[in-house]
Parts: structure tokens; C-alpha cells; sequence
């Protein structure tokens, strides 16, 4: 109680307006963030990832040190999405649409928090973060993915005073439902410096956003290889493709790998890339590069009424041996 008394005396004592001190909440919360453009890592059949929660940090001579050190364990839920806005304009109109969650767990010294989520009716988007006491290097994975979920990408990177910070986008290909059930336990966290075993357990469920499906069932094929477009779920923030590759065996002869991805442009002229969440193995497909993949175009201008993709795919064998292959456009229309 005497432990209180005087914390709350000194609370009473910082001569900081309230106006004043808004301010410095927001200055200090944006000097932390770098603009860092993230490469989104391609995971086929592999893992997965989710959350954000930010914690301000407060360095003014109008804040004593007890207060500040209080403040630094307040979470903020909601702002943690304007780090990713800072990457990319399009998530502020996540950020109005998004389920807060506000879950936390920790276990072993690792503190993971899954601040906001929302799913297409193809996609959950999940923002996280990950704090520990110590620096684990590159950006950490997890050992296994959420259940009910197909494959899943991830990008984030870490934040002074904040910790990782991340975004995860976890599909369901073969199963997409109006209403979709997360389950999380990962059981470890690893890095390039060591794996930090635990138990951290997550549930919650997400409505799908009002959007409308698009039936598109169109293909184009060039030496060997055919992309077909197979339908989209568009709402007003995005546009989620399925599409899959299939490749003639005949192909290995001459290439190992195949990657078929997908530009866009709708009919004002606007341009988008089509960045693709993940790619599951097509069931008895002729080759083991048959794969179904899905793609969002985020960001979709919403008085466009068509859009045309230009597919192309690599064909490798190794970073230097490599050739692109561009399809014929694929034209569909939004309304």
C-alpha cells in the first residue's frame, strides 16, 4: 500500500497538460517506426503466423521515469496496425474493418500477443507481436501453423521498444466457411540464434467480410505450362484469386522448378501487384510442380468494374539459371 501511495504521488506531481502529453504518446509511439519495405516469403505447405500490439515508449524531460516505465506497459490496441500503414496505405482500410482480439500468452520468457484479425471469406489476416527479454536475431517462425489452415506467408520485422511485430496471412483453399474457428498452439518459436521452446495457446473465431464470388474458370498456356484463373471473392478493401499452375512433366527435362504469378490491372488504369499467400500441391496433378495458389490484390479501386491479369511464371533450376514466361492477359469482370 506505501508502494501505491507513493507511485500515485508521483503521477500527481508531473506538471504535463493532458493535451501535452496526447502528444507525446503519438510522437514517441511514430519515432519508433522505420519505413522498412518487407519481402513476403513464399510458404508452400509450410508455416504460419499472426498479431500486433504496440507499446509506447516516452523519452521527455516533462515525464519523470516511474511514469514512463508505466506507460511502456500499457498495450495499445489498434495502434500497432499504423506500422504497416506506414509500409503500405491499403491496411488503414484493414484497420477500420478488423476484429480487435487482444489475446496474450506467454510461456517460457516469450510474450506473444495477437492484437487484430479479419478474414475474406478466403484469407484470415492476423497482426502480432513478440516480445522477449532478449535480442533473437533474424525475424522468428513458429513450429506449426493455426488448424484449419492451408498454408500461410508472413512479413515484420522488429521494432525498437516494441518488439517483432508482424503480419500473417493464413488460407483456406479447401475449405472456406462464413464463419472461420482459430486454433494456435505453437510450441516453439525459432530464430537464427537458438528455438525457445513453449506453450502458447490461442482460440477465437472471425465472421467472413460481405463480399461477392466471382466464378472466372479461364486458362492460358505457353511452353508446357497452363495458368487458369479459378475464381475470386472480391469486398470493398480487396480481391482474392485462386489460381493454380499445371505443368506438363515434359517441362523437367529442361527446368526443376515452376512459380506462376499474376499482375493486374483494372480498367482505370490502375496497376496492382497480386503478392500470393501460399500454394498447396494440386491433388493428382501430373507433376510436382502442379500447385493451387492463392493471391489478394489489396487496395482495389472500388468504382473499377473489370480488371485484366497478366500471368507469367519462372522456370529454374537455380538462382542464375533461370528464364520468365509470359501468358496471354486474362480479362474479368467485378460486376
Amino acid at each position: 500500500m506505501t508502494e501505491q501511495n507513493r507511485f500515485k504521488e508521483v503521477i500527481n506531481e508531473i506538471p504535463v497538460p493532458s493535451e501535452e502529453l496526447d502528444a507525446i504518446l503519438i510522437d514517441a509511439f511514430k519515432q519508433e517506426k522505420k519505413i522498412i519495405k518487407f519481402p513476403f516469403k513464399r510458404m508452400v505447405k509450410y508455416t504460419a503466423v499472426v498479431g500486433i500490439l504496440s507499446i509506447c515508449t516516452i523519452s521527455s524531460a516533462y515525464v519523470s521515469p516511474a511514469f514512463a516505465n508505466f506507460v511502456t506497459q500499457i498495450p495499445v490496441i489498434g495502434h500497432a496496425f499504423d506500422y504497416f500503414i506506414l509500409q503500405e496505405d491499403y491496411y488503414q482500410a484493414y484497420e477500420e474493418i478488423s476484429t480487435d482480439i487482444g489475446l496474450v500468452e506467454k510461456s517460457n520468457g516469450v510474450e506473444l500477443i495477437i492484437e487484430k484479425a479479419f478474414y475474406d471469406g478466403n484469407t484470415v489476416t492476423l497482426s502480432y507481436v513478440l516480445r522477449t527479454e532478449e535480442d533473437l536475431g533474424s525475424f522468428p517462425t513458429f513450429e506449426n501453423l493455426p488448424t484449419n489452415i492451408s498454408n500461410a506467408g508472413y512479413e515484420g520485422e522488429y521494432v525498437d521498444g516494441v518488439g517483432y511485430v508482424g503480419m500473417m496471412t493464413l488460407s483456406m483453399l479447401e475449405d472456406a466457411k462464413e464463419t472461420v474457428n482459430v486454433i494456435w498452439k505453437p510450441k516453439s518459436i525459432s530464430s537464427d540464434q537458438k528455438t525457445i521452446k513453449g506453450d502458447w495457446q490461442f482460440a477465437f473465431s472471425l465472421n467472413a467480410l460481405k463480399g461477392s464470388h466471382i466464378s472466372i474458370n479461364e486458362q492460358v498456356s505457353k511452353e508446357g505450362i497452363t495458368v487458369e484463373l479459378i475464381d475470386a471473392i472480391k469486398t470493398d478493401v480487396n480481391l482474392t484469386v485462386n489460381y493454380l499452375q499445371n505443368v506438363k512433366p515434359s517441362v523437367h527435362n529442361n527446368w526443376m522448378y515452376v512459380e506462376a504469378e499474376l499482375y493486374a490491372i483494372d480498367n482505370l488504369g490502375n496497376e496492382y501487384k497480386v503478392p500470393y499467400t501460399g500454394g498447396t500441391g494440386t491433388k493428382g496433378g501430373d507433376s510436382s510442380e502442379d500447385i493451387t495458389w492463392n493471391a489478394t490484390i489489396h487496395g482495389l479501386a472500388q468504382e473499377a468494374t473489370s480488371i485484366t491479369f497478366y500471368p507469367f511464371a519462372h522456370v529454374s533450376n537455380s538462382q542464375s539459371d533461370n528464364k520468365r514466361i509470359d501468358f496471354e492477359p486474362i480479362i474479368v469482370e467485378l460486376e
